[in-house]
């Protein structure tokens, strides 16, 4: 009993979030990790979860789970099939392609450095790697909308995922919960560190081999140009630097079209926060890989990055002549001359891997197509 006292004001805090957020079970979740670690005089950080080692056993059934199309309801699609290596771990299309093959509402976000983010989907309605999963697996429009005792049912039916379940898990029949856990792990090592500003930064390299407009467009994405204010380096992500505690949420005004002739009507994270300060706000992707990931912005309205600093230059939506009251502050015209335009792309065209490395497997449990036949 004097437990249960002693946690009571932290319970009543909860209850009382979960009436504001009207019960959003991961919002809460959120929280409750939240106030435990303030309660312990700790922070969150990216990568709570303690990352498995790329070779270890549990990464390699999460590796063959996220190539394997058994998760989908009509076994033809997989988490790879929106998330493509050599795509930065996302698709090429502007807008996600639906079970059915029509478009769902946004774009697949790249999963390159996905670890060092502390919340996922544009609207960062999901708080753990894990969390996410649920979304597209559930999801009619995506996966298919299997259940998780559907989902087990099937692994516990193939012998060779019986095994490496048992191998990871111990002696169980394979279990959904288990299957997000190893998807997770094999998530956290899709890591970008050999691209030519790593290797520059780290002094693997000198700073002569660097091409001139990389290196000037650094010193513009960290000055001038104010990128680093919503890309926090070094992760490039919107993870605030320090205790890395916090994920933030940016209005920049995306429109609709590339002329910028309306605002795109995605409500971005206020559909999770029903906050009127986060109506059209979006999280900032990591920038890791990012030549391999366009179009870019969560409806992929951008083909370039030339479109993309083009458009951050003219002062983001508001520069288009869009009413946005709420768009972020420091998104405001920035005055770049055309060669500062050109710098500023060479450098993010730096933060790609050369070339990246993650090849998928040459076979799947199942023994369905590897990433899905679409």
């Amino acid at each position: 009993m004097r437990r249960i006292a002693a946690w009571l004001p932290l319970y009543l805090f909860l209850a009382l979030i979960a009436l504001l957020l009207g019960s959003r079970p991961g919002l809460v979740r959120h929280a409750f990790r939240a106030a435990v670690e303030r309660a312990r005089g700790g922070a969150l950080a990216p990568d709570a979860r303690r990352a498995a080692r790329p070779d270890s056993s549990e990464v390699a059934l999460g590796r063959f789970l996220f190539f394997d199309p058994i998760l989908s309801a009509n076994k033809e699609r997989a988490c790879a099939s929106c998330h493509m290596p050599a795509r930065g771990f996302s698709d090429g299309r502007a807008h996600a392609l639906a079970l059915d093959r029509s478009d769902l509402p946004r774009s697949s976000p790249g999963l390159t450095n996905v670890s060092d983010q502390l919340a996922f989907f544009w609207d960062g309605r999901a708080v753990s790697l894990e969390d996410q999963i649920d979304g597209p697996v559930h999801a009619k429009r995506e996966l298919g909308g299997l259940k998780g005792r559907e989902i087990e049912a099937r692994l516990d039916s193939i012998a060779a995922y019986r095994t490496l379940f048992h191998e990871v898990y111990g002696d169980r029949s394979p279990r959904y919960a288990d299957a997000k856990h190893a998807i997770a792990a094999f998530e956290r090592t899709l890591r970008s560190s050999g691209s030519t500003a790593d290797r520059w930064w780290q002094g693997k390299i000198p700073e002569e081999s660097v091409p001139v407009e990389a290196r000037r467009g650094f010193d513009l994405f960290a000055g001038k140009a104010q990128c680093s204010r919503c890309h926090f380096l070094p992760l490039t992500t919107s993870v605030v630097p320090g205790a890395f505690a916090a994920q933030e949420f940016t209005v920049i005004g995306v429109p609709a079209d590339p002329q910028g002739r309306a605002l795109d009507p995605d409500p971005g994270r206020y559909a999770v926060t029903r906050d009127a300060v986060d109506r059209h706000a979006f999280k900032a992707p990591s920038l890791r890989n990012i030549a391999r990931s366009a179009p870019y912005m969560h409806n992929g309205v951008f083909q370039t990055l030339d479109q993309v600093v083009r458009f951050y230059n003219q002062g983001g939506g508001k520069g288009l002549g869009l009413d946005i009251p709420n768009q972020a502050p420091e998104v405001r015209p920035l005055h770049l001359t055309l060669a500062e335009e050109r710098a500023l792309v060479r450098f993010l065209e730096s933060l790609s891997d050369d070339p990246a490395t993650v090849e998928p497997p040459a076979h799947v449990p199942s023994g369905l197509p590897v990433g899905g036949r679409y």
